[in-house]
């Protein structure tokens, strides 16, 4: 698991920045551990906060993997609320999730409850990577000769 970004005002309002600098990037599917995709984009007046941008672009393309197509705006209110990744939106209770959603987008509840089960999907897709990374890492495996 991810640790909680910092989402000061301060840096979601840098956070903006390297977005709107950025629209021709497709956010969803961009890979943040290619340094020469990092390096190419506009960092415009952020320059030296890029390090700590990283991790809140990290944290805005993991809320973006559970909302659905058209509803990108609502990432940034979640970053603010502290909603920041599919497994920690899956750790809360249905009924949590949604008075917090509430909370954020009245009205907007079945969304809500698209995007609490979206976040169930990932985080069980994530955890199925996480084991068969765990389970290719183990001695027995590695000593067997799979080709």
């Amino acid at each position: 698991m991810s640790t909680k970004p910092s989402t000061t005002d301060e840096a979601l309002s840098a956070l903006m920045r390297v977005l709107d600098a950025n629209k021709q990037v497709e956010w969803r599917t961009i890979s943040f551990d290619d340094p020469t995709l990092l390096a190419s984009l506009s960092w415009q007046a952020v320059e030296a906060e890029r390090a700590a941008l990283v991790p809140l672009l990290r944290a805005y393309q993991r809320v973006l993997r559970v909302l659905p197509a058209g509803e990108e705006h609502r990432a940034l209110p979640m970053l603010e609320a502290g909603l920041h990744s599919a497994i920690q939106i899956a750790d809360l209770a249905r009924d949590e999730f949604l008075r917090r959603w509430g909370a954020l987008f009245p009205g907007e509840d079945a969304l809500g409850l698209v995007v609490h089960r979206a976040a169930i999907g990932r985080r069980g897709e994530l955890l199925l990577h996480h084991i068969n990374e765990v389970q290719r890492n183990e001695p027995h495996y590695r000593a067997a000769r799979f080709k």
